[in-house]
């Protein structure tokens, strides 16, 4: 079957998968065994169809014959991954930036770098202002990386190609180069789009110190195609997220690559008041004072946040449940009390304090 290069990019449905697979892979008595391809194989281009179909069918040589087994499509799924990788998300319900408390100064930048170039294409282009590559956030676990990169999406309406970096590996030898070549493949065939790298660390991390050399040409193909030599980056943005920047390769982190590196740390007091409004806004909260609890909970994260108002609320379904026979939903409020019941237990740990040294400081034992 002959697509054309644009065709090639576009995701199948299940009557267009079933046709290809029809057409490489003998029916006669695989039919079931197809059915359970096509399944599988959902969210798949029809160029990543055509090749899992070949692989299917080298598997199948492999044992000297022409029907397909269960083993033939398991082996095959191993080997080629790319469709389980970097799905387009258009219909996926993302969080907006009214659900980001905090983070003033990183939400105007993301604006700045991400929507402004969309909404005033002619501005930029007049002054000449090269539109970013790719924007790293960085930040200790907890603060709301993830979250803030969803809701940037969000509130751009690209298209998202979401990926997890370690779905991108694999222990085949060039499979791991190919699939980030399929997924920088697919966001191009939708741009505008915003490629999404979350974990970027366990994808990318320093060469040279990979005994299998997987990650070290994992890197090679990134850099490949973020300097545009596989097709060019017009119109896709690199979104990436990682809790420890240090471990990332240095050639990535230079200018004309990642080229903004957003720092998403602890929230100061004003911002951990809005947090706190952000996660109360659906609950029923009674006589909470969040600016004194506010000057309590330095150095909490959000999810810090979060648990104390999560561990609040089964507390007090815990009390309401020992008291009365039924438990409605608008019996559990928040209060004060239930807030100072479970505040030491839902103090983080380790404390700030103890990990306020910056990363990559030297410690010395006395």
């Amino acid at each position: 079957m002959i697509w054309n290069d644009e065709e090639k990019g576009n995701c199948t449905n299940g009557d267009d998968r079933q046709d290809i697979f029809e057409t490489y892979l003998d029916a006669t008595e695989s039919s079931d065994v197809i059915n359970e391809i096509v399944q599988k194989s959902d969210g798949y281009t029809f160029s990543e169809t055509e090749k899992l179909a070949t692989s299917i069918n080298v598997e199948c040589a492999i044992r000297g014959t022409r029907y397909v087994k269960s083993s033939d499509v398991e082996k095959a799924f191993e080997c080629f991954v790319a469709g389980k990788i970097g799905k387009i998300e258009d219909d996926q319900v993302l969080p907006t930036l009214e659900d980001v408390g905090g983070m003033f100064e990183q939400k105007r930048l993301l604006e700045r770098v991400i929507v402004w170039p969309k909404k005033y294409p002619q501005l930029f282009e007049s002054v000449g202002v090269p539109v970013s590559k790719g924007i790293l956030l960085h930040g200790p676990s907890g603060c709301g990386k993830t979250l803030l990169a969803n809701a940037t999406i969000s509130n751009s309406k690209f298209s998202v190609v979401n990926v997890k970096g370690p779905e991108l590996l694999s222990k085949y030898i060039g499979a791991s180069e190919e699939n980030v070549r399929l997924v920088f493949e697919k966001a191009r065939s939708c741009a505008p789009c915003i490629l999404f790298f979350d974990e970027l660390d366990s994808l990318a991390p320093k060469r040279g110190h990979d005994s299998t050399g997987v990650t070290d040409r994992v890197v090679n193909q990134l850099l490949t195609e973020l300097d545009g030599a596989e097709g060019g980056m017009k119109g896709v943005i690199i979104l990436g997220c990682t809790s420890r920047i240090d471990l990332i390769d240095d050639a990535l982190l230079r200018p004309g690559r990642f080229d903004h590196h957003v720092y998403c740390g602890h929230p100061g007091e004003d911002e951990r008041v809005e947090i706190m409004n952000v996660l109360t806004r659906k609950l029923r909260t009674i006589g909470i004072d969040f600016e004194k609890l506010s000057k309590k909970t330095d150095g909490w994260s959000g999810a810090d946040l979060q648990l104390l108002f999560t561990n609040a609320q089964f507390h007090n379904a815990r009390q309401i449940s020992q008291e009365e026979d039924g438990l409605e939903e608008d019996d559990v409020a928040i209060d004060s009390a239930a807030i100072e019941a479970v505040f030491q237990d839902s103090i983080p740990k380790p404390k700030r304090s103890e990990v306020d040294t910056r990363i990559g400081q030297k410690v010395t034992l006395a």
